[in-house]
């Protein structure tokens, strides 16, 4: 028992290790711009920085665009990643389970949004929406940022209904359950954890997009990628300091929370097959 419990001790010590591993690995390259975002200037070879809250003030100021950019970002992000689900179940669903033939071809046909470069059908898109009168409005941005989230959760769908097993909803309908209930009960727990997943990546995808905003949000729409961007040519560094810490710090509770929600469900399943 004891031999177990050490075992057990020293593989969970392992965990950790790595964790604090890849933690520092993500977290120590952003130091340098929570610095800067706090100092007035910072020259070298002076260890620290003249500190000053301009860049802060400027950022939770009234008359700046961050507040508004932050809105922008999130609300695509959160629609991307909703509507990205919408449209990846039933895809994922129907190639997983049901299409056979030509099945290789058209995940090629999904996939290429993914290889083709974005610039070319960025500019595509942009004719096209110009035609249809999509240009320059909030819906056909997030059209736009839809084409390349969606295959990714099209394909991490996939790869979880490649071997899934309907057995267990085909016993819930013999019992007398409605689709919805044989859903819930039987397909949604074994599908959270990707489904997550899937989320995770369509707001992350959306959340950090700047060509497809660009190219069809003409300028009117300014997402906080932009904003970024745009200050880059500024040489203000505090000021980038500040808004890479506001663009990183959403996306970071997103990842944090999704891999606290999978953890979860996977010591659910753990239990239950105990």
């Amino acid at each position: 028992m004891n031999i177990i419990r050490y075992s057990s001790l020293k593989q969970r010590s392992g965990y950790a290790g790595v964790f604090l591993l890849l933690l520092a690995v993500f977290i120590l390259p952003f130091v340098p711009l929570l610095i800067w975002s706090f100092s007035l200037q910072w020259r070298f070879p002076e260890l620290l920085p003249v500190f000053s809250l301009r860049a802060w003030s400027y950022v939770f100021s009234s008359h700046s665009q961050v507040w508004t950019s932050i809105l922008n970002s999130l609300g695509l992000a959160a629609a991307t990643s909703v509507i990205s689900q919408l449209v990846a179940y039933p895809a994922a669903r129907a190639l997983g389970l049901y299409i056979q033939w030509g099945n290789r071809w058209i995940r090629l046909a999904l996939i290429a949004p993914i290889l083709i470069p974005g610039i070319a059908i960025a500019v595509g898109v942009h004719v096209f929406f110009l035609q249809i009168g999509l240009s320059d409005r909030w819906l056909g941005v997030l059209l736009a940022h839809l084409i390349p989230a969606a295959p990714y959760s099209i394909y991490l769908l996939y790869g979880f209904y490649a071997g899934y097993d309907s057995g267990y909803e085909k016993q819930l309908r013999l019992l007398g359950a409605t689709r919805w209930q044989s859903f819930v009960q039987a397909e949604l727990p074994l599908l959270k954890p990707v489904l997550t997943l899937s989320i995770l990546f369509s707001f992350l995808n959306s959340w950090s997009q700047y060509l497809f905003t660009l190219f069809i949000g003409g300028g009117s729409l300014i997402t906080l990628p932009m904003l970024l961007l745009s200050t880059l040519s500024s040489g203000d560094y505090s000021l980038m300091g500040a808004l890479s810490m506001v663009f990183v710090i959403p996306a970071l509770l997103v990842v944090i929370y999704s891999a606290r929600e999978t953890q979860v469900d996977q010591f659910a399943e753990k239990g239950e097959a105990a």
